[in-house]
């Protein structure tokens, strides 16, 4: 019997990468999701590798609309929500000067203002069932600052405090809301700068590598995260960021001091 056994739980940005995996894994785990995404084909697709407990929905997270129409058609079909995952995001790369103030506000608008628009849709029926879990998928670039990632920062710090402000005014309505801050994601986020970033490899390697375990975090590194705040074995955790970074944000690792 899967830890979410019974369960139901909303994932956005699951058409592909860590939200299909965090989809994948509650089902693994007994829950019926509802997989969310604004690329209907990819989300189609992966709610049906998943079989009769997953399903897909339309979900511009930044518009209110559409946030109600997938909890009334979630509670229509599941008769309630215990666990909103919030994974949906943009990335722009790009320092202060070559950021527009629409693209900051777009960044905003799909990884802070969507989450919060989120939250206050599935408030209603997780206050009448006095129970549920809301994990926000922050990032690496939410727990400590870094040049060039200006907008996507600030989105991800604005995230980590949302969960923080809900987790106060929730607990007692017995809804918990946690953060996951990993380092690592999707790759196709990536992609429009992907040019550029080719002549940075080298800085780019030695800022994985200089963590207590080298590298990035994987998809199910990430999805087990969620899971574990998701799922009862963290029912008297909220309010907390959770890193999924090898120890990046834990220090410096200084290679030839191994050998002291």
């Amino acid at each position: 019997m899967g830890v979410l056994e019974n369960r139901v739980a909303i994932v956005t940005g699951a058409a592909r990468g860590v939200g299909e995996t965090i989809a994948a894994t509650l089902v693994r785990e007994g829950a019926r999701v509802v997989l969310t995404d604004v690329l209907d084909e990819q989300g189609v697709q992966a709610a049906a590798k998943l079989g009769a407990n997953a399903r897909f929905a339309h979900l511009d997270v930044t518009r209110e609309a559409d946030w109600a129409r997938v909890v009334a058609e979630t509670l229509e079909a599941c008769g309630r929500i215990d666990v909103l995952v919030h994974n949906a995001a943009i990335l722009h790369l790009g320092t202060i000067e070559n950021t527009s103030g629409e693209t900051f506000r777009r960044v905003l608008e799909v990884n802070t203002v969507g989450p919060f628009l989120g939250t206050r849709a599935v408030l209603p029926a997780m206050k009448a069932q006095q129970k549920g879990s809301i994990v926000y998928v922050s990032s690496i670039d939410g727990l400590v600052g870094m040049n060039g990632v200006t907008a996507y920062s600030a989105s991800k710090f604005g995230v980590r405090g949302l969960a923080k402000s809900a987790a106060l005014e929730l607990g007692r309505s017995g809804i918990r809301a946690n953060s996951v801050c990993p380092a690592g994601g999707n790759f196709e986020m990536y992609g429009p700068w992907l040019p550029k970033l080719a002549g940075f490899a080298e800085q780019t390697a030695a800022y994985n590598e200089n963590r207590g375990i080298p590298g990035t975090a994987s998809f199910a590194a990430i999805a087990e995260a969620v899971l574990f705040l998701a799922s009862d074995a963290a029912s008297s955790i909220t309010g907390v960021d959770l890193p999924v970074d090898g120890g990046a944000t834990a220090g410096k690792f200084i290679a030839g001091f191994n050998t002291l």
